[in-house]
C-alpha cells in the first residue's frame, strides 16, 4: 500500500516561535473535550528544562498555547521525586482523561499517571513502574475487569520491546509479559515503544508504536502499525511488515535530534473513517498527518 498517511500541507502545527522562551515543543498529547481538541504540549525552554503546557483549539490544526505550566514535578508520595516530566498520552477512560508521562528523577526515568476531567486541575494518582520504563499508554476501557497498559522497559545495549501488565486502581501494577518484540534485520530491529494509546475497533486494538533503526551516526525513528486481540490483547493478530511512516521531510530530518517521527497521539473519526495522528519532529516541532482508519487496519495486515 502507498500513501496510506497524508501529512498536513501547513506542517509543522506547533513550533517554539509559538511559546515564549521555548527552545523546542514536540512529542505532544492531543484529544478531543467536549466541542474542542485539547493538547498537553511537551515545551523545552531555552533553559534545557522540560515542561508542559495547555494548548486549544477548534479544528484541531490552529493551536492557541495558554502562558504557565501544568503539572510541574512535583514531590511522589509513594516513591521518589520527578525531577522532569515529559512525552505525555492521553486516553479518556469514563468521565476521566487520564496522562501518562515520563518522569526522570535520580533513580532513572519511571512512568507517572495523572487525572483530569477538565484540562484545569490535574490530580496524581502514582508513578506507576519502578526504574527504568517509559512510553506507558493506558487502554480506552477496562479488559477483564482491570486498567490496562502497553509500556516499554529499558534493557541493557539499547533495546527494548513491548510490554503489557494490569492494575485494578492504576497505582499497583502486575502480570507483566511481553507482547510486541523489535525485529531483527528489520526496520524495526531497535528500540521499540507504544506510541498513541490503543483504539478498539471491530479488527481488533488498533497500535501504533515507534520502532527505531540504529544507523552509524544514529537511530532513526520510524512508526509501525499492529493489531491486538479485543479480548487478549496480549495476542498479536497482526503487525505491519513495513514502516508506516519515515523521516522525509525537511522538519522531520532536522532538529536538535535528526530523522524523528514520533506519534503520540491518534484521533479517530469512525463516522468519516479517519483518523488523525500527531507526532513530534526532529524533537524539535509538533506536526499532525491523516489517515484512514480501514486503510491502517489493512496495513497492520501486510506483515
Amino acid at each position: 500500500m502507498t500513501d496510506v498517511v497524508k501529512r498536513y500541507e501547513g506542517n509543522p502545527i506547533i513550533s517554539a516561535q509559538m511559546i515564549p522562551g521555548a527552545n523546542a515543543v514536540f512529542n505532544s498529547a492531543v484529544t478531543r473535550f467536549e466541542d474542542r481538541y485539547a493538547a498537553v504540549l511537551r515545551v523545552e525552554s531555552k533553559h534545557g528544562f522540560q515542561t508542559m503546557r495547555m494548548a486549544w483549539s477548534d479544528d484541531g490544526i490552529k493551536f492557541n498555547v495558554e502562558p504557565g505550566e501544568i503539572m510541574a514535578p512535583t514531590e511522589e508520595p509513594y516513591l521518589t521525586y520527578e525531577e522532569a516530566i515529559y512525552d505525555p498520552r492521553i486516553t479518556k477512560i469514563g468521565d476521566d482523561y487520564f496522562i501518562c508521562y515520563a518522569a526522570e528523577n535520580r533513580y532513572g526515568c519511571q512512568v507517572s499517571v495523572s487525572r483530569t476531567r477538565d484540562f484545569r486541575t490535574f490530580e496524581k494518582v502514582a508513578i506507576a513502574s519502578e526504574p527504568t520504563n517509559r512510553n506507558m499508554v493506558l487502554f480506552p476501557e477496562k479488559i477483564n475487569g482491570m486498567y490496562v497498559r502497553l509500556d516499554r522497559p529499558f534493557q541493557p545495549g539499547g533495546q527494548g520491546h513491548i510490554w503489557m501488565c494490569d492494575s485494578p486502581d492504576l497505582v499497583h501494577w502486575g502480570n507483566p509479559r511481553c507482547v510486541i518484540e523489535s525485529r531483527r534485520f528489520a526496520w524495526d530491529q531497535g528500540k521499540i515503544g507504544p506510541g498513541a494509546p490503543p483504539i478498539r475497533t471491530d479488527e481488533g486494538w488498533l497500535v501504533i508504536y515507534h520502532g527505531t533503526t540504529p544507523r552509524c551516526n544514529g537511530l532513526i525513528y520510524k512508526t509501525g502499525v499492529a493489531l491486538l486481540d479485543l479480548d487478549d490483547p496480549s495476542k498479536v493478530i497482526a503487525r505491519g511488515k513495513e514502516y508506516l511512516m519515515a523521516p522525509t521531510e525537511e522538519y522531520e530530518r532536522v532538529g536538535d535530534v535528526p530523522n524523528v517521527v514520533f506519534v503520540t497521539s491518534a484521533v479517530p473519526d469512525f463516522e468519516k473513517d479517519e483518523i488523525r495522528l500527531y507526532y513530534g519532529a526532529a524533537d524539535t516541532c509538533f506536526c499532525m498527518a491523516t489517515a484512514r482508519i480501514t486503510d491502517l487496519i489493512e496495513f497492520a495486515k501486510t506483515g
